[in-house]
Formats: structure tokens, C-alpha cells, sequence
């Protein structure tokens, strides 16, 4: 029998790969909202490359400093080095490298204007900057109005200093903005100091990028508000962190109750350590594997000492005074079924209920949008039952002509990445809306990489994930000094060497190959396998004369598996494998893997 597998069922199917789906291929890059050319900069940084690295990753999500700080991280989960040893390249902690490490300040250059339509943005936050910074580029004057005195929305006024220092967000949003010619009005409130109508005719697009700032009401187990939710000592978490980021008196006692899990709740929690309180609580109504938080996030809050309480749902604040708060009541809770979130709906169980003793209850479960500035009946705006317009989804826009919508604003709260994502979005279609034209991509290319041979001179699959080091628990009691080290410029280049470089692709020129199967012997990994023509359902042109032959077989390469390493390059007798590496650039380079050697191979 010459092939083996005859008898048995196709198990793959063969197709004509495009350009989609190699860069499907790389899931760091898919998984970011910005979609960052992830596997480009982490190879600069393997060379100690900062200076470019920080350039290639301002490129795509404009603020790479605040991020590599601050951001919520969703290529971690999806990086495929998790398949090799359990833990994902550092991507966001080399981001922030990148930034420490680099040479020069790189102030941007301004672009000319060259659009004689104009745009206004309401908000210098994550998605009104983003919009803001490719409108310019796209050659559009630009004005954004901004209620705070400084640029970066929550990156200021909802991230403690402790965890991003501002000499970063005024680098990155103030002098940013000034350097590519992007007018703020700080300090002005729209609806207040000008309407959304004197806007739209003052300018020719409006971007509505106010953000998510109101805060969720103090409820119960029966979604209405408890009892005491007014005393004295009860702080919503976003107005908390507000008023110690700008410096304002905030009331943070003994004994803090945080309410939630999310990233507010655990920044909160850490804020009040460092402002002097002995006991802190988070309270969450689930389980730990819902909390909104990440597990880094919850073991430094662990580690400063705050005391996590999980399956308990609030009552009534208590006040002995009728004035202050003393208490709170709770009540544990079970997990019943999935609501509409995806997690298991929290049900009180009777005869549970407890006290604890707090001088100081912090609400940080959400929030959401301030539409009381909008005159969406005026302006005759489609809008939800919260009064948040509705938007096209394709183009950003709400149903009145040159205003669009984005962000967290029309969003919901989630996380800067994607928010910036959003205002990138936007930007394009605005521009397609007055006129511009997009941007043409750049064909998808194929780079062969002579003499590839990482596996034989490079340790990177052995390398260990190194956490970030951060100061000691005894130097943490600083409300100004940020609490993460970062990586030196040597441990960076090190973690940086565990990337897989997932943009780089394995390549068998059947014409010469000779089903030897010496690289199904040599890989690591058993990613390649020799398959019976018969086990592969033939759907593209490589197989049309297949049926017809006598004998053959289809090389199979598992790309999950794969750690380009190639050992089966060397391997191979009749040099019939090679290691390509795939760049392409989307419509207003939207989605880049760029053309720069990032490894050193030889």
C-alpha cells in the first residue's frame, strides 16, 4: 500500500492561505485593539533597540509609556509562548522599557496642514488623542475641548501617580498633542462653556470622546440603593482617585471598605494604603476567577495587605452618629447561573448577614456616561435607554450628519487600548466622511531569512518569564513614588529573547522536497508530520493533479506549535524549508507588521 492513510477519514483541509490569515497568525497582534506590531518591537528590544521600539509602538498606540504601565494587557493571554512554558512574553513590561531605556525624547515633528475642513473632539482622553493624532497626520486642523487642565482623561485623573508617574503623561498627551499641532481648550466644559450645536457649526466633524465618568449607584443584592449610602465617608473609587491625583482633600480613613474588583477597586485599595489607612477591605460579591481585575493586580494588593473578602454583597452602610460612617453590613452569597456578563450571578444566602467596622466605604464597581451635556432631543439623536447615541458601527457616526461617537463614551468603561483603538477607527472614517481618501495598502510580501538557525545559537526557549521588579513593601508608603521599577535595559533584552516572533513562518518548496521526513524527526515539538494525501480534503490549486498519483504526501505544520527555532531548515537535505518572514501594511496602516530586521539569526 503506498499510502498508508488511505482508509482513513480526511482529517485536514488544504486552502489558499491570503494575506488575512498570516497576520491571524500572529495573536499577540490580533488580540490588541491598536493592533500594535507587537512581534516587530519586542525583536528591536531583543537588540537593545529601544529608540525604535519606542517609535514602532507611538506609531500605533500613540501613548506606549502610559501603557506599558497602565495597559489592560488582552495579547498576553493569546501569546503563544504560554503553549512553551506557561507564561506570555512581557509585552506590556517591555513597552514600558522601550520607554525608560531609549535615547532621545523624540519630539514629534508637526505635520502640515494640507485639509482646509476642520474637526472638534470633545475629550483629551485615550480615544479623543488617538483620533486627534491621525486626523493631524491625515493633514486636519484640529481642536479638542478638554474639561480638566491637563490631556490624557483617565490616565490622569483615574491612575494613580504611584503607578504612572506624570512627567510620563505630560510627555506623552500634553507635549504630544502640542508637538503635532493639536490645539486643547483645557478647562472647558462642553455644554457649559460652549454647546455641542455651536460645535457642529463652527466645525465640520465632531468627535464625541467624553469618556465614562459617572459613577454606579451604592445598590444591593435588590439593585436599589442601601441605606447610608450618603453618609459621610462613602466616596465613589473614580471620585477618590480624582481628587488625590490632582492633589484635592480626599477623607481616607483607618478602616476602608473598597466595594468591587475591577482595576479602580485595586487601585483604591493600594491609594488608601498609602495615605495612611491600617485595614483595608475589598468586598466582592463573586468568586476571585470573576473579579474584573488581573491576577498581578490582586497579588500586589495582597502583598501591601489588603484583605480580599470574596461572595459577600453589602447591605447597609451603619453610622453611629447618623452622620458618619462606622460600618457596614453584609451577607454572603452563592454563584447561581450566568448573567447577562458571562459570570455566575451572585444569590444572597439568608441568615449570613455580617458587620464589619470601617470608618470609610469606597463604591468602584463602574461607571458610566454623562449625557446630561448632550441635547440629543435638540439635535434629533438616536440614542439608548441611557441616552448615549447610537452609532453606525461601521463608520463611528451617530444619525446626525459629521458627528460621530467613540471611546467610553459610547462605549461603556473597559480600558485605554481599546479606547484608543476606537479613536483610530473613527479618524479614518471621519476622513472618509469629509472627503480624504484612505490610505493604500502595501502588499502583503514574503521575506525569506537565509541561514536561519535561532535553535542552534540562541537559548530563547529556555529563557525563564521574570516578573517586574517593584520596590519593597517598606518603600511603598509613597503616594508620589511609583511602586513598579521597570526592567533594566539588560533584563529586558532577556525577556525580550523569549519571543517566538510568531510573524516569521515556515516554508516547505514542494518541488524539491523529498519526504525524507528528517524534519519530522528533528523538531522540538512534533509541529510537523507527514500526512497521507488521502487524510487532507483538496481544495486549492496545489492539488488539482493529486488524484492522480501514485504515491505523495502533504507536509503538515502545526503553527500553534511551532517555535521557530529552525532546526528543520538545517535539517533539511535538499534546502527545501525556509523561514519567511511576512510584512504587510492595511489601509491608513491601520495594521503594520513592519520591514525591519528584529533578529539576530546567524
Amino acid at each position: 500500500m503506498i499510502d498508508p492513510d488511505s482508509e482513513l477519514e480526511a482529517r485536514y483541509r488544504s486552502v489558499t492561505v491570503t494575506p488575512d490569515w498570516y497576520q491571524t497568525n500572529i495573536p499577540c497582534q490580533v488580540g490588541c485593539p491598536a493592533h500594535t506590531d507587537v512581534s516587530t518591537y519586542i525583536g528591536l528590544i531583543s537588540q537593545a533597540r529601544f529608540d525604535e521600539a519606542y517609535l514602532l509602538n507611538r506609531r500605533a498606540n500613540v501613548v506606549p509609556g502610559v501603557l506599558g504601565r497602565t495597559c489592560a494587557r488582552p495579547c498576553e493571554p493569546v501569546c503563544r509562548r504560554n503553549k512553551v512554558d506557561g507564561k506570555p512574553i512581557s509585552i506590556c513590561w517591555l513597552k514600558r522599557a522601550a520607554s525608560d531605556h531609549r535615547e532621545y525624547r523624540h519630539h514629534a515633528e508637526c505635520p502640515p496642514v494640507t485639509k482646509d475642513k476642520k474637526v472638534a473632539i470633545v475629550g483629551a482622553g485615550s480615544a479623543g488623542m488617538a483620533c486627534a493624532r491621525d486626523l493631524r497626520e491625515m493633514g486636519y486642523p484640529v481642536t479638542i475641548y478638554e474639561q480638566y487642565p491637563t490631556a490624557g482623561g483617565v490616565m490622569v485623573n483615574g491612575i494613580p501617580v504611584w503607578r504612572l508617574p506624570r512627567y510620563v503623561t505630560t510627555e506623552e498627551c500634553d507635549e504630544y498633542m502640542a508637538d503635532i499641532g493639536v490645539e486643547i481648550k483645557y478647562n472647558t466644559r462642553v455644554g457649559r462653556d460652549i454647546q455641542v450645536a455651536d460645535l457642529l457649526q463652527q466645525y465640520d466633524a465632531v468627535y464625541l470622546a467624553a469618556g465614562c465618568y459617572v459613577p454606579n449607584a451604592l445598590t444591593g443584592p435588590d439593585n436599589k440603593v442601601i441605606k447610608g449610602a450618603d453618609y459621610k465617608g462613602v466616596i465613589d473609587g473614580i471620585r477618590l482617585l480624582e481628587k488625590t491625583n490632582y492633589g484635592e482633600p480626599a477623607f481616607i480613613g483607618k478602616k476602608v471598605a473598597v466595594l468591587g474588583s475591577g482595576f479602580t477597586a485595586m487601585d483604591c485599595s493600594r491609594t488608601a494604603i498609602r495615605f495612611g489607612a491600617e485595614k483595608v477591605y475589598i468586598m466582592y460579591r463573586r468568586s476571585k476567577e470573576e473579579a474584573g481585575s488581573d491576577e498581578y493586580e490582586m497579588d500586589e494588593a495582597s502583598f501591601e495587605k489588603v484583605e480580599f473578602n470574596y461572595l459577600v454583597s453589602q447591605l447597609e452602610v451603619t453610622s453611629k452618629d447618623g452622620v458618619h460612617v462606622s460600618g457596614m453590613r453584609f451577607i454572603h452569597n452563592k454563584l447561581g447561573d450566568p448573567d447577562a456578563s458571562g459570570r455566575r450571578r451572585p444569590i444572597p444566602i439568608a441568615g449570613t448577614e455580617f458587620e464589619i467596622e470601617v470608618d470609610t466605604v469606597v463604591p468602584a464597581f463602574g461607571q458610566y456616561s454623562d449625557v446630561s451635556w448632550l441635547p440629543a432631543e435638540e439635535l434629533g439623536l438616536e440614542v439608548n435607554k441611557w441616552g448615549v447615541p447610537l452609532l453606525d458601527i461601521d463608520t463611528w457616526m451617530t444619525n446626525h450628519p459629521g458627528l460621530f461617537a467613540g471611546g467610553d463614551f459610547s462605549q461603556g468603561a473597559r480600558n485605554l487600548i481599546s479606547a484608543i483603538g476606537d479613536g483610530r477607527d473613527a479618524a479614518s472614517s471621519i476622513n472618509r466622511y469629509l472627503g480624504g481618501v484612505d490610505k493604500p495598502a502595501e502588499a502583503a510580501e514574503e521575506i525569506e531569512l537565509p541561514d536561519y538557525r535561532r535553535g542552534m545559537v540562541d537559548n530563547y526557549e529556555s529563557i525563564p518569564h521574570q516578573m517586574l521588579p517593584s520596590l519593597p513593601l517598606k518603600d511603598r508608603y509613597s503616594h508620589t513614588r511609583e511602586t513598579e521599577t521597570g526592567y533594566t535595559p539588560e533584563q529586558a533584552v532577556i525577556q525580550a529573547r523569549r519571543c517566538l516572533q510568531c510573524q516569521l513562518n515556515i516554508m516547505i518548496d514542494p518541488s524539491i522536497c523529498i519526504l525524507c521526513s528528517g524534519c519530522v524527526d528533528i523538531c522540538p515539538y512534533d509541529c510537523i508530520s507527514m500526512e497521507g494525501l488521502s487524510r487532507v480534503v483538496k481544495e486549492d490549486p496545489l492539488h488539482e493533479d493529486a488524484g492522480r498519483w501514485e504515491g505523495g504526501a502533504d507536509m503538515i505544520i502545526d503553527e500553534e506549535k511551532c517555535i521557530r527555532c529552525g532546526l528543520c531548515i538545517v535539517r533539511c537535505p535538499t534546502d527545501a524549508i525556509s523561514m519567511v518572514q511576512f510584512e504587510v501594511a492595511s489601509p491608513n496602516s491601520r495594521w503594520t507588521v513592519s520591514k525591519i530586521p528584529v533578529i539576530n539569526v546567524n
